[in-house]
């Protein structure tokens, strides 16, 4: 049983450590030598000729020791990479971020009209679709304008952070941790690959973006690497959206489990959720002195 719970963690972090670290780091040295054959006028059969004539076990452990030091390196590099990418950025350059948060604080704003109209009317089959569409939306986005963030993948995580707090005065940025110690192993599991999936993204988005620092060597360097980039954006800002939902529906199944192990009375109906909740919240952060019923269960 033992060596069947080692294999199942070794086999997934053998494949975390594929997927986030070593994939990208190999894909990008490919595309790196490639451009590098190309400048020098080499075809593939030269560049053929020259890999079998040179590969060598210690061409070879030098190139793997390469990759998984750069591989290393972005990875450590992913979390700065994600604040850089959600819009949070120094104090400073507060005047290239407000103006882009105003924009996006308008564009919530109309699409909020806009689904407030739709939603006090009948709606025909194309409004049904319109509605629905905005109505997702406006699920990945803060319910106060006014905090706004620069970027999509900012506005989409300070959104997988309202919820809960919307529904139930939880504040998931206090009480994710404790959370997370009382939910099943799969309900982590499942977590963990979709913030491996958001971290496998942000690493290729890393990798695309060094990737144009070929551009002096071949043109076509800085299309493919902004390309690449924009689509790992994308799939970033997916990603997100995915975990935020998955982090949303841990608070709907088990904060019931948070209340009972912390042995707190959990709320009597759903009006009380809020309140509750924010007493939960602040008892968790500071402690409390007042006299809250504990359950002896």
């Amino acid at each position: 049983m033992v060596d069947g719970l080692w294999k199942g963690l070794t086999d997934r972090i053998a494949e975390r450590w594929a997927n986030v670290v070593l994939l990208p780091a190999a894909l990008f040295w490919l595309g790196s030598g490639l451009v590098w054959l190309f400048h020098n006028g080499w075809g593939p059969q030269a560049a053929e000729r020259w890999i079998t004539q040179h590969t060598t076990p210690w061409w070879t452990a030098s190139v793997l020791v390469v990759v998984l030091l750069s591989g290393l390196l972005a990875r450590r590099l992913t979390d700065p990479a994600l604040t850089l990418l959600s819009g949070r950025w120094l104090p400073r350059l507060g005047w290239v971020t407000r103006p882009m948060a105003r924009r996006w604080a308008r564009r919530v704003a109309r699409r909020e009209a806009r689904w407030q109209v739709l939603a006090s009317c009948s709606r025909a089959w194309a409004e049904e679709q319109e509605f629905v569409t905005l109505d997702a939306w406006l699920r990945t986005m803060p319910i106060d304008p006014q905090r706004c963030l620069p970027t999509r993948l900012g506005n989409a995580l300070a959104a997988a952070e309202r919820w809960p707090r919307e529904k139930y005065g939880l504040d998931p940025v206090r009480c994710w941790s404790r959370l997370w110690l009382v939910m099943p192993e799969d309900t982590r599991q499942e977590l963990a690959r979709a913030r491996g999936r958001l971290e496998a993204q942000v690493t290729a988005w890393l990798w695309s973006v060094a990737f144009v620092a070929w551009t002096p060597m071949a043109w076509w360097a800085a299309p493919a690497g902004v390309l690449a980039a924009w689509l790992s954006y994308r799939g970033a800002v997916r990603c997100v959206i995915e975990l935020g939902d998955l982090q949303e529906a841990a608070f709907d199944l088990h904060r019931t489990a948070l209340y009972r192990q912390l042995r707190w009375s959990p709320p009597e109906d759903a009006a009380a959720e809020h309140s509750t909740g924010r007493r939960l919240t602040a008892y968790l952060w500071r402690g409390s002195d007042e006299a809250v019923p504990l359950s002896l269960d």
